[in-house]
Parts: C-alpha cells; sequence; structure tokens
C-alpha cells in the first residue's frame, strides 16, 4: 500500500511542479490558448482524482493498522508485521533467489504501478527463462525504482540544470550510494526504473527496423555468450548394423557490449525552463535507436555492433550478384529471383526482406516469365514470394556497383544484446575552442549494445 501511495505522490509531484508549471512558462503573458488550456485541464482533473485516491489509500491503510492492532492487543490472532516498502535497501541487499525477484515482480506489478509494463514482462521472461541474470536484474530495478532514489535523481537534475549540487537527504543519499555500487558510474546517475528506455520499451515508432526482427537478449554483463548448433545428420542402416553417428556440429558466438553515446548540448535557460525529465525517456530513446538502426546494418564490429551486411559480406556464397554491375530496376526480376534461390531451404520459410524503400519500389515493377507475373502481388505489400519484406533506410539503395542493396535472411540467427541501464551525466559548462563557457550545459546519455550473426549461412546479400 504504501508503495501505491508513494508512486501516487510522486505523479502528483510531477504534474503539480513539472507540468503544470511548463504548461504556464509556454504560455508565458498570454492567456492559454485551446491546446494548452486542454492539456491544464486534462493535468488538473488527473491530480484531483490522484488526491481523493491517496486519501482513499491512506484511510484504508489507517483502518488496516487500526484492525491489526486491535487483533494483536486482544491476543486472539498473532499478526505478522507487514512489508511496508518493497523498496527497503537494506532488505533488498540481503535477498536472493525467488524472494528477491519475487520482490521485484511485486514491486512493479502493472496493475498497481503505472507504465510498469515493460519491466514486469522482462522480469518474467527471466524469472521463467531461468536465465543467469535474473537476481542482478531484481537489485537493479529494485534500486533505482525507489521513491527516494526518484527523488534524488531529480534534485541532480534540476540542481544540475542550474549549475549548482544537488542537496540530498539521507533516505536520497543512501540510494544514490546503492545506485553506484551496481552502476559504476563515476558523477552520473542511472535512470531511474520507469524511465529507462532499455527496461520500459519507448521505442513504439521505431525507425530501426533490424531490432523489430532480430533475436533480442539482455543481461548485466559486459558479454553475451551462446551456443550454435548445427543440423542432425540422419542415415539408413541396414538391420543389425552399426548406427551412423549424425551429430551435429556445435560451436560458440560471443557479442561484445559496445558503448553507444548521445550528447545533447542546451542554453542555461532551456535546461532550467524546460521540462526535462519527462522528455528525457523518448529523446535518449530516440537518439539510441536512430544510432542502433544504422549499426544494426552495417557496423564495423570495432567498438560497435557488428551489423549483418558487415558479418555477412565476406563469406564465399554469400553475395548474389546483379546481372548487369552497377544496375537494378524493374528489369532486373532475375536477380531478384537469384538471390530467393540463393538461401539455403533450412531458412526459407522462416526470412525475411530487409531494403531500402527505393529497391522495394524497384521491386514492385518486376515481372518474371514470358507471361509477366509481378514478383509482388500489389495487393499484398508487406511480402516479396511469401517472405516478409522489411523497409529499412539505413541499407543503401543507390546502385554504384558493389553496393549491398538487399538483404534476406533468417533474422532469429541475428543477435543484438542489450547490457541493461542507461546512464546520465550532466556537464555543467560547454566551453568553445578556446575554452570560454557558451552559457551552454551538456546532457550526455550512454548504454552499452552489441550485436552479430550466429549462423552467416542463414543470410544472402544482393550485390550491385
Amino acid at each position: 500500500m504504501t508503495v501505491n501511495i508513494d508512486v501516487m505522490r510522486a505523479r502528483l509531484e510531477e504534474i503539480e511542479t513539472d507540468e503544470l508549471r511548463a504548461i504556464d512558462t509556454e504560455a508565458g503573458e498570454a492567456a492559454l490558448n485551446e491546446d494548452q488550456q486542454t492539456r491544464w485541464d486534462t493535468l488538473k482533473s488527473e491530480a484531483d482524482e490522484i488526491r481523493g485516491n491517496i486519501a482513499k489509500a491512506e484511510a484504508a491503510a489507517r483502518s488496516a493498522a487500526e484492525r491489526a492492532e486491535q487483533r494483536a492487543r486482544w491476543g486472539s490472532v498473532q499478526v505478522a508485521p507487514t512489508r511496508s516498502n518493497l523498496f527497503d535497501l537494506d532488505e533488498v541487499r540481503s535477498l536472493t533467489g525467488d524472494a528477491l525477484t519475487d520482490r521485484a515482480r511485486a514491486a512493479f506489478d502493472p496493475d498497481k504501478v503505472r507504465g510498469a509494463e515493460g519491466v514486469a514482462e522482462l522480469l518474467e521472461g527471466y524469472v521463467h527463462g531461468e536465465h543467469a541474470d535474473a537476481e542482478s536484474l531484481a537489485r537493479y530495478v529494485l534500486v533505482h525504482g525507489s521513491a527516494e532514489y526518484r527523488s534524488a535523481f531529480k534534485s541532480w537534475l534540476r540542481s544540475a540544470a542550474k549549475g549548482n549540487a544537488p542537496v540530498l537527504s539521507q533516505a536520497e543519499a543512501e540510494a544514490v550510494r546503492a545506485s553506484m555500487s551496481l552502476t559504476s558510474t563515476n558523477g552520473g546517475y542511472a535512470l531511474p526504473t520507469l524511465l529507462d528506455p532499455t527496461l520500459i520499451k519507448t521505442g513504439t515508432l521505431t525507425k530501426n527496423p533490424i531490432r523489430n526482427i532480430a533475436r533480442v537478449v539482455s543481461g548485466t554483463q559486459d558479454k553475451w555468450n551462446g551456443v550454435t548448433v548445427g543440423n542432425v545428420t540422419t542415415a539408413w542402416k541396414a538391420e543389425a548394423s552399426a548406427f551412423t553417428d549424425g551429430s551435429p556440429t556445435t560451436g560458440a558466438v560471443q557479442v561484445d557490449a559496445a558503448m553507444l553515446t548521445a550528447y545533447v548540448t542546451g542554453s542555461y535557460e532551456i535546461f532550467q525552463d524546460s521540462n526535462l525529465l519527462q522528455q528525457l525517456p523518448g529523446l535518449i530513446g530516440e537518439a539510441i535507436d536512430m544510432a542502433e538502426g544504422a549499426a544494426f546494418v552495417s557496423g564495423s564490429g570495432s567498438e560497435a555492433p557488428k551489423g549483418v551486411i558487415t558479418a555477412v559480406s565476406g563469406t564465399a556464397g554469400s553475395l548474389v550478384t546483379c546481372t548487369t554491375r552497377g544496375t537494378f530496376n524493374s528489369t532486373s526480376g532475375v536477380d531478384t529471383l537469384a538471390l530467393f534461390n540463393a538461401l539455403p531451404s533450412r531458412y526459407e520459410d522462416s526470412a525475411t526482406w530487409v531494403m531500402n524503400k527505393v529497391t522495394y519500389l524497384s521491386v514492385a515493377q518486376q515481372t518474371f516469365g514470358t507471361a509477366g507475373g509481378k514478383i509482388i502481388d500489389m495487393t499484398n505489400q508487406n511480402q516479396i514470394l511469401a517472405s516478409p519484406v522489411v523497409r529499412a533506410s539505413t541499407v543503401t539503395s543507390t546502385t554504384t556497383s558493389g553496393n549491398i542493396l538487399a538483404v534476406l535472411g533468417d533474422f532469429s540467427q541475428f543477435i543484438v544484446y542489450d547490457r541493461l541501464g542507461v546512464n546520465v551525466e550532466m556537464i555543467p559548462n560547454v566551453t568553445n575552442s578556446s575554452g570560454v563557457p557558451t552559457g551552454q550545459r551538456g546532457l550526455v546519455a550512454y548504454k552499452r549494445v552489441g550485436s552479430d550473426v550466429s549462423d552467416v549461412n542463414a543470410f544472402r546479400l544482393l550485390k550491385a
């Protein structure tokens, strides 16, 4: 109950301190326009509803406490102490195993905590999958999800925006110290659990299509280690003859989590006047999304994720070259069919096309056979030859000889590894090349992410 009240109080503070103030600042001396007035009225209604819910929750808590006290006083039933704070750091430190993961799941129950759906889904996946990092994840979200940590983060952000050091209560300082023990950051803060785009999944309007079709794994370590398994070989045998060993070949795949950073600057006034806390998840999530979209296609693999084209293009037999070098247009249907036929049959039912929308439009006009049948049935713009197609602007459409124009493959064999957690740091004074302050502050956000192909044979590339 206390957790829910804390969450409601925190939301009420956000409305009154941040969101309503932002609307008032935006309007200045002028009267609120229609859109501003609508937002103002909606927020006021929400605030009134929250106040009523807080009052009801407090009354219910008092009533429950009184009943428990009465029962204990009369000795009719032994009343066990209630657990009032799921984020109690002393208890969190001492817990392990199911006790720790159960507490994290209770603390981020989406039926009781607004915006916790992504965290709850991640926790459930770790627990039910017996993930090695389940305890680490549970501890991480609890330490960074408490009201004290959120309050400390907000104080730090506001103070840093003004160029000051934050003044923290004892509980807030303890929450920050606990955070530092998990994130090893210097001078910055990990985003609170319900603001972290790696935990709450802000990318509903993603421009990063590879992430949506890849095998995405996550953890709290610097590397992800997996095992690849080949096909089992079968054989017919005669009566009473020896079996043929058909054991599959196995291999290892390791994906390093590279550092991805986002750096933004703004004037002193912008950092003081804007509603930065509410904008952070979207701003950081969008910046990360755009950078990953390019890296997952053509990242170098050196201090960066390895893109699918980078991982596959150097493998013999993985490239299908256009019949006319440097040309791919409405007359190149034979090349599209060649790419489709080059993919091993093991992957043809699970394959996805990835290409630029310009390349897709060329394929849409291509025909095959003497009857001139279209490769794409124009009533279904999401498939090519019965396999789904994803449009990715980071795959080039320029038909210069040697460019990779399209990828066809099973993207469950493309691993994206997220090291959970996003950290932010404030640079109090940005300077120019002469070391003179510019009247700006800087905000640095960083996370760790890597990618690589687990089976090169699952992909084929079309080369201009």
